[in-house]
């Protein structure tokens, strides 16, 4: 049966963000879905509430309230811990919070797309640099953040630029060793580990995913790093005045860059490697209409919005527009969401398909982010402003609950990301969900990261007090069901519901109503329907 306009809304709002409340779906349907579309692709004309990054936490004598980001390495070193747990709670609540859910949702792409770690960069700081650079607030040459930064092209900019932007990251410079990438012969750089992995996973993959054909030789990824040879950072020292490595830095010496000439995917060049990757963005295999780096990007961003192993057409359809074949810019990530996202062409007709909808799992990241984003969207807020961690258990240990959940942010498993769909629930991933749900429904502190559920049942005219146990259960179920899945459930399953609601409460105590409606939440929350979106 296709979609009513209310399911596309409804669609929309949960692959092109996290999640989608009432009154979101409502506004959504009154203004019409290429009007919502268009509305969250022009998420630079919203407002940004993004917060700042939390000082040193107390407890730390002369470090206390200290900003991380001017530490001196060695005093960092004492607090390196709290900044990476403050850093994970930074993002998740960047992605609850925001005003810009596309924006966020792109971070998280790019994230997975351009997967780096902690664990192999030379200070843990440049993973922040990074996800203020995916956001498009990082200036690779200064190393500073500004908000925005106006040429840099993330989030949803021209690819070819993201390309050069993220060849000059500190910390993908570090991740993948090309900051210890010197001339070496005349056939390959020192160390090419880099210039593989921005031709395997960042722009061509290995193979064409429509022909299947291979898209580079191994002689390309040899020509590319001799092209990258060079592209290092500005270390700490005399006459530097970085407290850490945070500064892109090309090396001009000719004992230190290989000025070519080099031939890559069939294209010879010279000069200072920014020539590359026109040579990437433009590359088309013999006999293919399309370029190798669109078709790679349409399946890339179609099987993160859409559904997996995307039609031929569906990406041909997207690598024309990054191609510019409609007359539109060339290498454009927006013009590319707006294609899956506008209603009227191939690649949308399949993002608002049954085979579509509700049929992803989401992430860990997924589902932390849309139960809190609908639930207690404040629940980071203290600590975040550096309130006593003490106070704040579920909150503090949230980014623990997201390894548990198998995916921890800034800690990708390997280069190629995490595995997703159905690798995201097996019999201990799907108990860590579980825990959570427990852990959210059963606090009874909204500021630890629990549910004011007295105040929900209070804006929505459902709060009972001491009548609880003689009212009706069936509102509370059709409110809650409605916020957290989008839609009613089988009557059967809301039967069911609301027989637990009517379960005479032994042993729960006084506040009856509060711990019921608690329980509820939790049973929604654990449903097979809230892990798909």
């Amino acid at each position: 049966m296709p979609l009513t306009l209310q399911d596309k809304v409804t669609h929309l709002l949960r692959r092109a963000g996290f999640a989608a409340r009432p009154e979101e779906i409502e506004a959504g349907v009154a203004r019409g879905l290429a009007a919502t579309a268009e509305q969250l692709i022009n998420f630079d004309r919203v407002p940004d509430n993004l917060g700042v990054l939390p000082t040193v936490p107390k407890g730390h004598d002369e470090h206390d309230g200290a900003e991380y980001l001017s530490m001196s390495e060695e005093d960092f070193r004492y607090v390196e811990g709290h900044f990476i747990e403050d850093i994970n709670l930074f993002w998740l609540n960047a992605m609850i919070t925001t005003t810009r859910p596309l924006q966020e949702k792109m971070v998280l792409f790019w994230h997975h797309l351009f997967a780096t770690s902690f664990d192999g960069v030379y200070d843990v700081r440049q993973m922040y640099l990074q996800n203020e650079n995916f956001r498009g607030n990082f200036n690779p040459i200064t190393g500073q953040i500004v908000r925005p930064h106006a040429s840099n092209p993330f989030p949803v900019g021209n690819y070819r630029q993201m390309l050069e932007y993220l060849s000059q990251d500190p910390a993908m410079l570090f991740w993948l060793d090309n900051w210890e990438n010197h001339k070496h012969t005349p056939e390959v750089g020192s160390n090419e580990n880099y210039a593989r992995e921005l031709l395997e996973l960042f722009s061509l993959g290995v193979f064409d995913p429509v022909t299947g054909e291979p898209n580079y030789t191994e002689r390309d990824v040899r020509q590319a790093s001799r092209a990258l040879t060079g592209w290092s950072v500005h270390m700490p020292g005399e006459n530097n005045p970085d407290n850490f490595p945070r500064r892109f830095f090309f090396n001009s010496s000719r004992d230190v860059h290989d000025y070519g000439p080099y031939q890559v995917l069939g294209v010879t060049f010279s000069g200072d490697g920014r020539r590359l990757f026109d040579v990437i963005v433009q590359y088309k295999r013999p006999g293919q209409p399309q370029s190798a780096c669109g078709r790679y990007l349409g399946y890339r961003l179609f099987k993160f919005f859409g559904y997996d192993n995307p039609e031929p057409e569906v990406i041909n359809d997207l690598a024309d527009v990054f191609d510019g074949v409609h007359g539109g810019e060339r290498y454009s990530i927006r013009q590319m969401l707006r294609r899956i996202f506008t209603p009227g062409n191939p690649s949308s007709e399949a993002f608002y398909s049954e085979k579509a909808f509700r049929a992803q799992i989401k992430s860990p990241t997924e589902y932390l982010v849309s139960a809190y984003r609908l639930l207690n969207p404040g629940a980071m807020r203290l600590i975040l402003q550096n309130a006593d961690r003490d106070d704040l258990p579920i909150v503090y240990r949230l980014p623990e609950t997201m390894r548990k959940m198998g995916q921890q942010l800034f800690r990708p498993p390997n280069v190629g990301g995490w595995k997703d769909g159905p690798n995201w629930i097996n019999t201990t991933l799907h108990l860590s969900r579980i825990n959570l749900a427990a852990q959210i429904a059963d606090a009874r502190w909204p500021q630890q990261g629990g549910i004011d559920v007295r105040q929900i049942l209070l804006d929505n005219g459902l709060f009972q007090g001491s009548n609880f146990t003689r009212a009706p259960k069936e509102p509370y179920v059709d409110y809650f069901t409605r916020l957290l899945l989008q839609s009613s459930v089988a009557p059967e399953l809301r039967q069911a519901l609301v027989q637990y609601l009517n379960t005479p409460a032994n042993g729960l105590g006084g506040d009856v109503e509060r711990k019921k409606v608690q329980g509820l939440i939790f049973l929604i929350l654990t449903m097979p329907a809230f892990h798909l979106h």
